[in-house]
């Protein structure tokens, strides 16, 4: 045999032994029973699912030169007030526009929130669009509205 078929081989052996053995960790305890208070303290699943929720955003209504606008906390309360639980929230900046460098003119500030995808509606009625429709990055929030 050439030396290859020898690794070949020997490569297989392992591998096929390695296969047969018991993992430690795959082996269940025997007799095994659980509590009420250990059943509790096992971690629950989070009440909605990453794939059921949507970012929401809507300008932050800023001005160069001049500042101002909806603190990210407003535009939270905003939702909540109105019914929609809000997971996560965060500022962020659109790069799919230009904005002319003007006193006075927009800015692309944004004001990004996680809702539950079956609130989308209420935010859509809100002012909020979906945020999967534009580009944008995040980033820090300003220390104020000036």
């Amino acid at each position: 045999m050439n030396r290859n078929t020898s690794l070949l081989l020997a490569l297989a052996a392992v591998t096929g032994l390695s296969a047969c053995g018991e993992r430690a960790e795959e082996k269940a305890p025997e007799n095994e029973t659980v509590t009420a208070a250990e059943e509790s303290a096992a971690p629950e699943e989070p009440a909605v699912q990453p794939d059921e929720l949507i970012w929401v955003f809507r300008a932050r209504g800023s001005r160069q030169c001049e500042g101002g606008g909806m603190s990210l906390e407003e535009s939270g309360a905003n939702l909540t007030d109105n019914g929609v639980v809000v997971q996560e929230s965060s500022c962020g900046s659109r790069t799919d526009r230009m904005y002319a460098a003007v006193c006075g003119g927009p800015t692309g500030d944004i004001l990004l929130h996680l809702i539950e995808e079956g609130s989308l509606d209420a935010a859509l009625e809100l002012g909020f669009d979906p945020a999967d429709q534009i580009k944008y990055e995040k980033g820090d929030c300003p220390k104020n509205n000036n």
